[in-house]
């Protein structure tokens, strides 16, 4: 059996995999046109959703977006994120999170085996510090080998 990569055994944290600054984010109480308009400036695929102390609660994603256009439901963009994801008829994509002193091996491991695009990066007490997208994992994999080769010496 090959030897797995070093870099798989360093943290999150250390690596520096992810977006840890100005993560675009979305208050449960807000209306979900709200979380339309930071989809569409902010250009990502999914907020957490945060509560009024900071800590995350939920993910709502453009793929919930499509399962409101479903319900024809809409044309209720004033009802709440929160009120949107209470009223998912289908399980999608849950909140799941990773902490920053996890390893790079057990952030894949654990995507994979959720089948999801993206873990939220939090704290002790569940406060958001980050999002860790598939996407951010290939680009450290493929377009930096140098930089996690650098790494690993």
């Amino acid at each position: 059996m090959l030897p797995k990569p070093r870099f798989l055994q360093r943290t999150i944290q250390e690596l520096g995999v992810g977006t840890f600054r100005d993560v675009a984010k979305v208050l449960e109480t807000a209306p979900v046109y709200m979380a339309l308009e930071i989809f569409v400036d902010r250009r990502v695929s999914a907020l957490p959703v945060t509560n009024e102390a900071g800590e995350v609660v939920g993910l709502y994603s453009r793929f919930d977006v499509i399962h409101l256009a479903a319900q024809k439901t809409y044309n209720n963009l004033d009802m709440s994120v929160r009120e949107a994801l209470r009223r998912r008829t289908v399980c999608l994509e849950g909140v799941l999170t990773c902490h920053p002193h996890e390893t790079m091996g057990d952030v894949i491991d654990r995507i994979a085996k959720e089948q999801v695009h993206r873990l939220v990066l939090v704290d002790e007490k569940n406060s958001l510090r980050g999002i860790v997208s598939l996407s951010d994992i290939l680009q450290a994999l493929v377009l930096s080998p140098a930089g996690i080769d650098a790494l690993n010496s």
